[in-house]
């Protein structure tokens, strides 16, 4: 009994070492520097929120689409920040939208099997909580988009598998508000209507479907054309074989750790990694359309006993990530091979990837017999990852910090020229913040 309670006691330190580590890290080189697209987003939301006085216009300000994302949530949460604390803080919102990982492992635990449940948890923080989308954590928006649509949507399709009314009621709440934090919140739409197909639950289902064609209703109304998704869909038809290696790229992407290179080997490297994980992904599919006959199948499915509701929410998160894969692998495909390695993608990869380890402890019961032997390896990708990329999260303040004094000198910097910047009048919006002592750069 000693040599069990000792034996917890060391899994339960190491587990709390990549989160202490991420915690620290993210709180000491969170920049409080906006960059590109969080101008718009941030200080200049803001700006013409405390200068309008119509709250018709101001309620258009928070639902008005950034490129093709409608980010209400996240502009809300400006706005917030400015009537609780009186500021604008870059980092403040990197840090309260990173708040999602606590629900998100507590989901986690509650899906694993009860029997050496400690054991299998450790690997789950190792590879979702280091640097291999180090990007999608340091840069306001990317972090704000990315972590409310996991975190609510990931709340609200582990809700969803557990069948109760008021489940189903948190998980359309939820479901909505993944679906105005960022577009591909809206997936989770999709992902539901399957759910509830795969559970039986046909008049769940007609709710489903109803409060969602209003919602998307809405999200669509006056929504301003994005030419280059016709460009992607005009350049996937006409190559669509780039999209195929483009998908499987995608999904590699958490095992990019040749990120400063533009090299072929990185292209193979990722992609056979995606293989890799879309090959178990699909191994466990036939394991369980397989095991048994048809019709004992539909059996299963009549009578509301087909997935184990742990396994259709490792499934569902999985589905996601591959619905991702799918939309960029298509619609970015113009822009080249590397496109889809960009730093703020990577964060879906790294998700796939965590989830792929939850489902195959389900999936194949003897994967148990390695835990431990996935507890190193885990610590050797999360160390390797450390050691790959913590030098480039510290330079990136220091960067961010002197190319905001340029832009403020009249230099450029920041991604905007000086035309630009004088177009959109990003530094009188900056100075104006930093006169109210409501703004201060790092």
């Amino acid at each position: 009994m000693k040599f069990i309670q000792k034996k917890d006691g060391l899994l339960i330190l190491l587990g709390v070492l990549p989160a202490v580590f991420f915690a620290w890290t993210l709180f000491h080189n969170a920049s409080n520097t906006p960059w590109l697209d969080d101008f718009e987003v941030a200080p200049m939301t803001l700006f013409n929120w405390i200068h309008e006085s119509n709250w018709g216009n101001r309620w258009a300000l928070l639902w008005s689409p950034n490129n093709d994302h409608r980010v209400v949530l996240l502009k809300v949460l400006v706005v917030l920040n400015y009537y609780l604390f009186g500021q604008l803080s870059i980092k403040w919102i990197i840090w309260e939208t990173h708040l999602y990982l606590i629900p998100l492992y507590i989901i986690i635990w509650k899906s694993l099997p009860k029997e050496n449940r400690l054991t299998m948890f450790i690997p789950a923080l190792f590879l979702f909580l280091n640097f291999q989308y180090f990007l999608s954590s340091y840069w306001m928006i990317a972090s704000a988009q990315h972590n409310l649509v996991i975190g609510f949507g990931g709340v609200s399709m582990f809700l969803l598998t557990r069948p109760t009314r008021i489940n189903l009621i948190g998980a359309i709440f939820f479901a909505l508000l993944a679906s105005i934090s960022n577009s591909d919140g809206m997936f989770f739409i999709i992902i539901g209507s399957l759910v509830l197909f795969l559970q039986h639950r046909l008049r769940h289902l007609f709710i489903w479907v109803v409060v969602f064609v209003f919602m998307l209703f809405l999200i669509f109304w006056n929504y301003p054309s994005m030419s280059y998704h016709e460009r992607g869909l005009s350049y996937f038809f006409e190559h669509p074989l780039e999209s195929v290696q483009g998908f499987f790229v995608f999904m590699g992407g958490g095992f990019d750790f040749w990120y400063r290179e533009l090299s072929h080997f990185r292209l193979w490297q990722t992609g056979l990694t995606g293989f890799c994980l879309i090959f178990m992904m699909g191994a466990a599919v036939y394991y369980f359309l397989f095991q048994s006959p048809w019709k004992e199948q539909l059996n299963k499915w009549r009578s509301r006993d087909l997935v184990n509701p742990s396994i259709l929410f490792i499934s569902a998160m999985l589905g996601f990530c591959l619905m991702n894969a799918l939309a960029i692998s298509i619609m970015r495909s113009s822009s080249g091979e590397f496109v889809y390695l960009i730093g703020n993608y990577k964060i879906y990869p790294t998700l796939a990837l965590l989830f792929v380890y939850l489902l195959a402890f389900h999936v194949w019961k003897s994967f148990g017999v390695y835990r431990y032997l996935f507890v190193c390896l885990s610590f050797v990708f999360w160390s390797f990852s450390i050691w790959n990329s913590l030098t480039d999260v510290a330079k990136r303040r220091v960067t961010l910090a002197a190319e905001y004094q340029k832009l403020m000198n009249g230099k450029g910097g920041l991604g905007f020229t000086d035309a630009q910047q004088a177009k959109f009048g990003i530094v009188k919006t900056m100075k104006y913040f930093e006169s109210k002592q409501m703004y201060d750069a790092d």
